[in-house]
């Protein structure tokens, strides 16, 4: 009897408890905060810091960057003419004039950089989400421009695990994805590709 009066009561009071957040009045949400001018972006790595303005002095390579990183997806061409001059320097670091991913040697100098200036001034990482297999960075890219030896069922984009700086380098250099060799060997920690957020503590 007196189990039965103990949980009478306690439902008693949690039914009371409900209602009286029942009639309060609906609070008010919150308006929606207005975004600022964008600070930076991360789309594809080194295409800012590696194209821009990597002979001029300091200050106006930082300056050039900083527009980039604050720059409307509308404004992203303005840069092609700026990465056409550094594709140009790339292209000769092997002395092979013409070997570099979509240099077009039939073109004018002035021009023949430009179907990649127009590639990574679009800067965005573009997926496959419908593959499960992830092996190559710039997949999807080079899969659609019929690049030799693309992976045309990669997911593309870019894991923790890719080791871009060699691989964008290489490209850039003679064409391949073969490692241009930049002095690291290794990343410092083991990351994952299954576990969220894929990135090994700092």
């Amino acid at each position: 009897m007196t189990t039965a009066r103990f949980t009478f009561a306690i439902t008693a009071l949690v039914i009371a408890g409900c209602s009286s957040q029942m009639h309060r009045a609906p609070r008010e949400r919150p308006s929606r905060p207005s975004l600022g001018a964008p600070i930076d972006r991360v789309g594809r790595p080194l295409v800012g810091n590696a194209l821009l303005g990597p002979i001029d002095t300091a200050d106006a390579s930082d300056r050039r960057k900083e527009q980039y990183n604050r720059a409307a997806p509308g404004a992203w061409p303005s840069f092609i003419a700026d990465m056409e001059r550094t594709l140009g320097l790339y292209d000769g670091l092997d002395r092979t004039c013409g070997n570099q991913w979509l240099a077009d040697q039939r073109a004018a100098p002035a021009m023949r950089y430009r179907a990649l200036a127009t590639l990574f001034a679009d800067d965005r990482l573009w997926i496959n989400s419908r593959s499960t297999r992830c092996t190559q960075y710039l997949a999807v890219e080079r899969a659609a421009l019929a690049a030799p030896g693309a992976a045309t069922d990669d997911c593309g984009g870019r894991t923790p695990s890719y080791d871009v700086n060699n691989r964008f380098r290489s490209l850039l250099i003679r064409g391949t994805l073969d490692d241009a060799v930049d002095g690291v060997v290794r990343d410092d920690h083991e990351h994952s590709t299954v576990v969220f957020p894929f990135l090994a503590a700092p």
